[in-house]
């Protein structure tokens, strides 16, 4: 599977021989690479080099280095949490705000679920309705179970990525929604009964449109529940700013008493 390197360009050799022996097939997610020792004598090169490469792979998110007596190399499944976690620095460093990546996420969708809408025959749409089905039996069980529901609400919106049939929009919505549940929805989205039940009908009636082909109206709906939700978020936001505000005229008061304990006159007439 593994050749030997020539020495001037051993970093980057090792490196693309991983990627290209997992992009062609000849490594799956979960199999175990050979030792770092037996991976020495098969690529011949130095220990340093070879540790360097790996950390590289590893920082890719294709490769995981477990320790322990079970441990080893081994490959990871390909998935956006690299391209997540770039982003989610990308929207701080930038200081993208809430409305910019929500106006992102109303374009995106809206294309996503349109796309759907013409795709949707009956025989495809099995993994949505069973989404559906699940969301609705956590919503039965209200609050207690508000992580479940949202990592449900995030699937059905990936499953309608799948339906439109182009991968790049799902890899692309997996990464944005990552960050928005990351940074918004877990932070400001109120953990109560009327907004499990608000998502959760708003939910169905997309699903009911795009099971129908109805494109326009399924493109609606889904902007519609981003824009519902972002404004939702924003409110929750702002009065969360508003209660951690420092209490000013607090200070003021402790000050002014501090001036006023000093006496009002004093005789300077004696030495």
């Amino acid at each position: 599977m593994f050749t030997k390197v020539r020495q001037v360009r051993a970093f980057e050799s090792i490196i693309q021989q991983v990627e290209n022996a997992i992009l062609q097939g000849g490594l799956a997610a979960g199999d175990r690479l050979p030792s770092e020792r037996e991976l020495q004598g098969m690529l011949d090169v130095s220990r340093n080099t070879l540790r360097e490469s790996l950390r590289v792979l590893e920082q890719k998110g294709l490769v995981e280095i477990r320790k322990g007596h079970r441990g080893g190399i081994f490959v990871k499944p390909l998935n956006a949490d690299c391209m997540a976690e770039s982003l989610g620095l990308f929207v701080q460093s930038q200081r993208i705000t809430m409305e910019q990546i929500s106006e992102f996420r109303q374009d995106l969708e809206g294309l996503v679920t349109r796309r759907a809408a013409r795709q949707a025959y009956p025989s495809r749409m099995g993994d949505v309705d069973r989404l559906i089905v699940q969301a609705e039996a956590l919503a039965e069980e209200g609050p207690a179970q508000w992580d479940a529901f949202m990592q449900a609400d995030r699937d059905i919106h990936l499953a309608l990525a799948r339906l439109a049939g182009n991968p790049l929009h799902g890899f692309f919505l997996e990464t944005v929604h990552t960050n928005f549940h990351r940074y918004h929805i877990h932070a400001y989205l109120p953990r109560d009964e009327e907004t499990i039940r608000t998502t959760l009908a708003e939910l169905k009636a997309i699903v009911q449109a795009v099971s129908r082909g109805d494109a326009d109206r399924a493109e609606a709906l889904a902007r519609e529940h981003v824009r519902r939700a972002t404004e939702t978020m924003k409110q929750a936001a702002g009065r969360k700013a508003g209660n951690t505000s420092p209490s000013r005229p607090a200070l003021k008061r402790v000050k002014a008493k501090s001036k006023n304990s000093t006496p009002k006159h004093v005789d300077r007439s004696q030495p």
